[in-house]
This record gives C-alpha cells, structure tokens and sequence, in this order.
C-alpha cells in the first residue's frame, strides 16, 4: 500500500527517514505504521483530509508532541542520519536543525529586527558579544533571503505586530534562517493569507528550494501541485501514497488517492 519505500532507496540523500512510526493521544492511535523517505533539497507536500495525522506526523519530527503528557510515540524518526527520539539527543540541538512555521504567523512583540536575532541569539556560542554590524548583515541577509527587505529596511526598529499578516509569516520564516537549520517543517503557512499573500509565500517557499528540505502541510490541492516536488497522501493515520506530485496528481497509484484529489470526500 505504501509506496514511499520506492522513492528514494539511498538514505545518504534522505532528510527525515520514518520507520513503523506509531503515536497515541492517550487511547487514541493517530499513525499507523508511518513508513517515509523525504529527500534532501525537495519540497514534499502532506495531503489529505483532516484528522488524517499530517500535522502530528510534522509535530513528532521536531518532537513538539511529547511536550503532551499524554502522547506515546513508538518507532523511529532519523533527521539527517540522527534518531532525533535518540535518549541522547538534546532537544535543543533536535530545534535548531529543524525550524518550523505553524499556521498563523506567530511574531513576537518586539522589534522586527529583535525577532530576526532572538532564535540567533538563544542558541548563544558567544553571539551576544558580535558587533552591531555583524547583527545588521544577518538581519538584512535574512530578510533579503524571505524577500522581505525591501518593504522592511526602513522600520526594522517597529514592533513586528505592525506588519500585515504576509509579512509576518515571512518575517516568522526569517526568524529561522539565521540559526541555519537544515529542515524547515511548514504547517499551512498560507491558511491566514488573502489570495495574494498566499501567492507571496509560495513564491517564497519555492525560492529555498534546494537550500533546504521543506516539509509542507496543506489541505489545499492547487498549492501542493504548485509549490511541491514530491507528494504524500495520508489517510486515517496510514501513508496510502508517496510519489513525485506532478505524478500523484496525474496518474495517481491508489484509488483513494484519487478520490481525494478529486473531492469525492475529505
């Protein structure tokens, strides 16, 4: 039934590697045996209906899921080779090699420039004893990496709430890139976007393409086919198909794959 086993067989050009990945709320099993290669460099979209487990599958790779007391995961997950469930892996490290953007833009209420530098700066290793125009070229090389500078360069001291709701989702992916991580995990980063913000971020989001692996939720068929590489369908807890996405959308494998994409339910 799952086809992701044929994706990619070399775990050298795999980012996140899941293997019989099981996860209970309490008595509740939300995945099912979750078996998955995501490579390195792509964009890979999560599909399918609601409940479906996308959103937990991308919360146990940066494991935000086990801050429920209630959560048991069992299986593996390996991000870049490394079992990030692994007793001796420190959560910290797990976050700075894994940014994640959630569905509404989550800006602190302080500077925009602030907002770059504070993961930066969390991480520490002597950084707050950098000079102010090492700061400043961080700042403006992620803010030109988000394709945000221009409209920013001249209020970087302002509260980054000012900013309209595209500009703060971009801002929340800048906040990211300073800490240089290699997986950024997405979570419908356009579900609070007007039609053209939405245009923006994609743009975006299909700009770091290649410089980083990109793992994208989103319930909205039109935008995996446009901003994703590759695809995966999940249905009840279970992947029922991982293809190229140009492929899952033409000639789908599985026919609940294309009862989905085609609206006959979800």
């Amino acid at each position: 039934m799952n086809k992701s086993a044929n994706v990619n067989s070399d775990p050298n050009g795999l980012a996140i590697r899941s293997r019989d990945l099981n996860l209970w709320y309490g008595d509740f099993q939300a995945l099912f045996d979750v078996n998955l290669d995501i490579k390195k460099g792509l964009i890979t979209a999560l599909i399918g209906p609601s409940g479906c487990g996308k959103t937990t599958y991308l919360r146990s790779v940066n494991r935000i899921n086990e801050r429920l007391g209630y959560v048991r995961i069992e299986g593996s997950i390996a991000v870049l080779d490394h079992d990030v469930y692994d007793s001796g892996v420190e959560l910290a490290q797990v976050r700075k090699q894994i940014g994640m953007v959630f569905q509404r833009p989550n800006p602190l209420p302080i500077s925009i420039r602030d907002n770059v530098l504070f993961g930066f700066e969390l991480h520490g290793d002597g950084r707050g004893r950098m000079h102010r125009s090492e700061k400043d070229e961080i700042v403006e090389q992620a803010l030109r990496q988000v394709l945000l500078w221009d409209s920013v360069k001249d209020r970087l001291d302002k509260k980054a709430t000012t900013l309209s709701l595209e500009e703060q989702q971009k801002l929340c992916i800048a906040r990211l890139l300073p800490v240089k991580p290699q997986v950024l995990l997405m979570d419908e980063p356009c579900s609070a976007l007007d039609p053209k913000g939405t245009e923006a971020v994609e743009e975006l989001i299909w700009g770091l393409r290649g410089q980083y692996t990109i793992l994208i939720v989103t319930h909205n068929m039109a935008q995996a086919r446009r901003a994703s590489e590759e695809c995966i369908f999940m249905l009840m807890g279970r992947v029922v198909e991982h293809t190229a996405t140009e492929e899952m959308f033409v000639t789908p494998a599985k026919q609940e794959t294309a009862d989905y994409i085609e609206g006959r339910y979800g």
